[in-house]
């Protein structure tokens, strides 16, 4: 028990205190920066992501410690933290994304600003690959309620009539939504494909894959054209890619088309001579439910837009030379990676 009695001891604060915080700041570096963005203290002494050692960066300024593009996105949330603003923000720094936190403070009547940050890359891919499953599990979600049980129902309607009836034509209704349903438990089987990271990604020739592809569908009496071309990717998920777009352009641009595969300078393409997609279309045609004549389920192209964006592509349709539908799959810019993917990186 306390004794209320017992006289208080008041402990005098460590001498140095302020440098004891610094160094032993946890799992985190901690900065104080001046007016002019220079760095004036840094600790711990050696910082635990890069392995910089903190005395060289005293007195330096974020243009000179950083890269350009770094420095870039550090200045106005320095600069906004003198002008007496906190700021909280993620940058990329080398291969490592990094959470900063900044406070205000006044040190002799001038303007000075504390700097905190950690490293959150794991945090962060954590959460892309979260929402990534979610928007999956809202695709599953959707297809199960809807698109799978649309088709169920007109069976079991027509069953029942055909047992009224006997009529055979009832017969022909039934086929043709288990049809239906055949197709759309492909796409589910395409949207369960496991995902891989983009490290893990081996070359893969295109040409093959689609080949394989090509023997799985009902190609009727389609021609299939390939030139040799690889990337680096996932043959299980280019294979399903190959087969949505074949399958699209062989049950609605006609039975005697013919498909083409082949390279780009940044990528490759997939092209038909059957009735293409009108320009108006194709903004919404990748979108999950839209359908058109190369999507009767309404999952084919969402799927395709999925797996190229996994292996770092963009997918666009334009007109084939003969007037049909041409995807064309092209290299994302590195600004356009680092926008739509937070990816693991090393530190300020």
């Amino acid at each position: 028990m306390c004794d209320s009695d017992a006289p208080s001891i008041q402990k005098e604060p460590p001498e140095d205190g302020y440098q004891t915080l610094v160094d032993n700041f946890p799992n985190g570096v901690i900065v104080l920066f001046d007016a002019d963005l220079r760095y004036r203290i840094v600790g711990p002494a050696v910082l635990p992501f890069s392995k910089r050692d903190a005395a060289a960066m005293v007195g330096k300024d974020i243009f000179e410690l950083f890269p350009a593009d770094t420095a870039a996105q550090l200045e106005p949330a320095l600069r906004s933290t003198l002008d007496r603003e906190e700021a909280s923000l993620d940058v990329e720094f080398g291969t490592r994304v990094h959470h900063i936190e900044t406070e205000p403070v006044d040190i002799d009547g001038d303007p000075y600003g504390v700097l905190v940050t950690q490293d959150v890359s794991e945090a962060r891919e954590t959460e892309h690959t979260l929402k990534r499953q979610n928007e999956r599990l809202d695709q599953f979600a959707s297809m199960s309620s809807h698109d799978l049980r649309s088709p169920l129902n007109v069976a079991a309607g027509r069953l029942e009539l055909f047992r009224e009836t006997n009529d055979a034509d009832h017969l022909a209704a039934i086929e043709e939504s288990l049809e239906q349903i055949d197709e759309l438990t492909t796409d589910l089987t395409g949207l369960a494909r496991s995902e891989r990271s983009i490290e893990e990604y081996e070359p893969v020739s295109l040409d093959a894959v689609a080949r394989s592809a090509w023997e799985i569908i009902d190609t009727r009496e389609a021609t299939l054209e390939t030139e040799p071309c690889s990337i680096d990717g996932d043959e299980s998920q280019l294979q399903a890619l190959f087969e949505n777009l074949f399958r699209n352009a062989v049950g609605h641009g006609g039975a005697s088309i013919t498909v083409s595969v082949g390279p780009l300078n940044d990528g490759f393409y997939v092209e038909d001579s059957g009735m293409g997609i009108p320009a108006e279309k194709r903004e919404t045609v990748f979108e999950h439910g839209f359908t058109t004549g190369y999507s009767g389920t309404g999952t084919g192209l969402t799927i395709v837009q999925r797996i190229a964006a996994a292996h770092r592509f963009d997918v666009s349709l334009r007109d084939s030379s003969t007037g049909g539908a041409r995807f064309e799959f092209h290299e994302q810019s590195a600004e356009t990676v680092r926008t739509s993917k937070t990816s693991p990186a090393d530190s300020a």
